[in-house]
């Protein structure tokens, strides 16, 4: 059976659904109402709708058909009027079985606190119920939820996930053998040697000593000095950042879906660097971005019919933030237009795709962002990471619907790669269906307050990155005065030559894989004499032959 092209409103009193099935005869039209369900069939199409309330078939409903078009528009009577009726764009939700829609909610209400998924895999000697700890309960009654790590004992050389014979990974765990071939397809994001065999942790220790070796603190000095570049980057405001900046001066308790339809003046790439102006897209208007195209709604319906069962959804949600810090760097770099570049700029930044890890904590889940963030992207730059990390914010901030935009266009762009297409089913795909039909808004304002309010330290990355910027504040010091001394000395006529020491230290923004931080405590010259005496603080700058 074919599942039709959809689309769901409503008003005070009715529902009204569009269906769009080409080629059928009015005579073969079938529906069926039963209170939260509503079926219609006409071979080959099927559609199955529930709904978040009751609809009735009275003597206001009716159906009509556009031969011509091929378009169904069918009205339902609410038994309840004047009801909202919410998430009827969540397209995905609408699909889910009433079974599915019934424990989704009794995961949330205060009846059911406990419950239990459909399948429990319950240890020997031990019945203790998956939802047991009180941050996982805490998520499941949308309450305002810890985001700081939960410390338990390492497991023993008999940990049960070393006698596996292949590693699980993907969302929520649940895939394996997808990527056993990944190295001999051209696969380029995947930086796990042996997905099928490392286990979570070996994939976490490959993933930092792979950062730690790719790291390069020469970039890293040349991004720091030379910023002319990167400094309109960190100016330019996304779309993300005009949609909420419209939130903000709306009335009180608006939604994205409340916003204007005002029209934004459209500008080329370059008077978006010179004025700091993002359009949506270009003239359309700004409830374009705000709604779900066809496009959108058409990948929705592609998506999979399955149910997530869930025992902890903390690795999910931190996934989500790794996976969304990816996309903004790759948004705000490009200045809101994907390249051809896009797919391996996300992949490459973002742990989940590239190392399939699983974060246990907020802050492990942004230190792993801003260290790929420094060895992988064009731009490598702190400021640069910090202003991108806001912009997560924005999208929590804007809630559910702006985030499963993202995630449609991410997928999109997956999609239509010839390689990198396994990630939309290993990710992708999984997190579309997760957010229209698990995914809470409390849970994602919670992170949102966590990631307005979360502050990274330089040091935590482990790599020095104070230390680095020193050393180049010194060389460029030292350059700006060899350059004003070689000017003073020309207007005397004169063509002094520069010792060689003064030839390597003007060249070390150049060359900076030669400049080294000592480990003693002075710093010494090229001569091998110190640099300003015992009694002075020594420079943190060594040159050697």
């Amino acid at each position: 059976m074919i599942t039709p092209r959809f689309t769901v409103r409503q008003d005070h009193a009715n529902v009204f659904i569009t269906i769009f099935a080409a080629h059928i005869r009015a005579q073969a039209l079938e529906f069926d109402v039963d209170e939260y369900q509503f079926k219609f069939f006409a071979s080959p199409y099927y559609l199955r709708l529930t709904f978040p309330g009751k609809v009735a078939e009275e003597e206001s409903s009716t159906a009509s058909l556009d031969a011509s078009t091929g378009q169904i528009l069918v009205t339902l009577a609410k038994q309840t009027p004047g009801e909202s009726f919410e998430n009827l764009d969540l397209l995905s939700s609408l699909l889910a079985t009433k079974r599915q829609r019934d424990h989704r909610l009794s995961n949330t209400t205060a009846d059911d606190r406990k419950a239990r998924p459909l399948i429990e895999d319950i240890a020997e000697g031990s019945a203790a119920a998956p939802f047991t700890s009180e941050e996982q309960l805490a998520i499941l009654q949308d309450e305002d939820f810890d985001w700081e790590i939960s410390q338990t004992p390492a497991a023993g050389d008999d940990d049960t996930s070393l006698l596996l014979a292949n590693a699980s990974y993907g969302f929520n765990s649940q895939y394996m053998g997808i990527l056993a071939n990944a190295h001999d397809c051209g696969n380029d994001i995947n930086a796990v040697p042996d997905p099928e065999r490392m286990t979570a942790d070996q994939r976490q220790a490959n993933r930092v000593a792979t950062e730690d070796a790719k790291f390069d603190e020469s970039y890293y000095i040349d991004n720091y000095i030379n910023d002319e570049d990167i400094l309109p980057l960190i100016r330019h405001k996304t779309r993300f950042f005009k949609i909420l900046r419209g939130l903000q001066k709306a009335k009180a308790g608006a939604t994205i879906a409340d916003l204007p339809a005002t029209r934004l003046a459209s500008s080329t790439h370059e008077e978006r660097l010179a004025d700091d102006i993002e359009s949506p897209l270009s003239s359309e208007p700004i409830e374009a971005w705000t709604e779900f195209t066809d496009k959108e709604k058409a990948a929705m319906l592609d998506l999979p019919r399955k149910t997530h069962l869930v025992s902890d959804r903390q690795p999910i949600y931190l996934g989500l933030v790794d996976i969304l810090f990816a996309y903004s760097l790759d948004h705000r770099i490009n200045l809101g237009d994907a390249t051809v570049e896009s797919p391996w700029t996300i992949g490459a930044v973002s742990a989940t795709l590239s190392n399939l890890e699983q974060f246990s904590a907020l802050r492990p889940t942004i230190v792993a962002c801003f260290r790929r963030a420094l060895a992988y992207p064009l731009y490598r730059n702190w400021d640069l990471c910090e202003k991108v990390l806001e912009d997560v914010y924005v999208l929590f901030k804007l809630g559910l619907r702006a985030i499963l935009k993202v995630l449609l266009d991410i997928k999109l762009m997956f999609d239509h790669h010839d390689v990198y297409y396994v990630y939309s089913k290993l990710y992708l795909d999984d997190y579309c269906v997760w957010l229209q039909t698990s995914a809470t808004d409390r849970a994602i304002k919670s992170l949102a307050r966590k990631l307005h309010h979360f502050e990274l330290e330089k040091d935590e990355l482990g790599w020095h990155l104070e230390d680095f910027e020193d050393l180049a504040l010194q060389t460029s010091e030292s350059e700006g005065e060899e350059v004003e001394g070689g000017e003073a000395l020309a207007d005397f006529g004169d063509s002094p030559s520069v010792s060689d020491g003064q030839q390597e230290l003007g060249q070390a923004s150049g060359s900076l894989s030669e400049i080294v931080i000592p480990g003693s405590s002075s710093a010494v010259t090229k001569d091998g004499s110190e640099a300003n005496g015992a009694s002075k603080k020594k420079p943190l700058i060594e040159i050697l032959d």
